[in-house]
């Protein structure tokens, strides 16, 4: 019966953090019961969390928690609801204003409000270099001193694009870490120079409806993302806008 028990990311993180019902706990320890090799893995995540929060003063956290891989699609989802509660505004408010004299206004058509609703393109990109780069206490999975980081894409994203080669520019994949996605499982791989200058390289799978990117980019704040889709991911460089234009671009 333990083998047809479910378990999904969310609830793994769940497990982790401690934030698990009782049900939810019992469901878990039967699972985990009979998949010793992920009760290891995760007893390791649960070990890494708590030298993290054993090496830090508990008045002063080391990361803010608005940065928290799930705090972060939550925020997304949020804003996604947002874009859309606004565009029904914006669409309510129109139809009143032509009870009132504005009847001579366009009202918005469904693709205009769609695309009011729809995010930006690799959030979850950005949000995931902002995470990773900039708090180096933060676990990799895995190590460019201890793994063949390329390997370590094509293993968990088979036939996906293959690292970008940036040595010319003088960067080099450092570490990687796996995260998780509405759609599925993602990776960020940060890259780094000899002046300690990082970029980043998220892959994913596509996004809702399969929805593969055209090549483009996207600034947000000090950030460039330039993205684009290829072997059926969704992939970005990531980093401060001079590093992706003039330095690893």
């Amino acid at each position: 019966m333990n083998e047809d028990i479910h378990i999904d990311d969310m609830m793994r993180h769940a497990y982790v953090d401690g934030r698990l019902n009782a049900e939810q706990q019992k469901t878990m320890n039967l699972y985990l019961a009979t998949h010793p090799q992920e009760a290891r893995k995760l007893d390791a995540w649960r070990k890494d969390a708590a030298q993290l929060q054993a090496a830090w003063p508990s008045a002063d956290p080391p990361l803010n928690p608005a940065l928290d891989p799930a705090a972060i699609r939550m925020r997304l989802k949020q804003r996604t609801n947002m874009r859309w509660k606004l565009a029904a505004s914006v669409f309510v408010a129109l139809c009143i204003g032509g009870l009132s004299g504005w009847q001579l206004r366009p009202v918005p058509t469904a693709s205009q409000l769609s695309l009011a609703a729809r995010p930006l393109p690799m959030q979850d990109a950005i949000a995931a270099y902002r995470v990773f780069a900039g708090n180096p206490a933060l676990r990799a999975d895995a190590l460019a001193t201890e793994t063949d980081l390329q390997q370590w894409v094509t293993t968990n994203f088979s036939n996906a694009q293959r690292l970008p080669d940036l040595t010319a520019k003088g960067f080099y994949p450092v570490s990687a870490r796996m995260l998780v996605t509405e759609e599925g499982p993602a990776a960020v791989v940060i890259y780094k120079n000899d002046a300690g200058q990082q970029t980043g390289f998220y892959i994913r799978p596509p996004g809702p409806g399969n929805k593969l990117l055209p090549e483009g980019q996207r600034q947000d704040g000090s950030l460039l993302a330039r993205y684009w889709s290829d072997h059926g991911y969704n992939y970005a460089l990531v980093g401060n806008s001079a590093i992706v234009m003039n330095g690893a671009g």
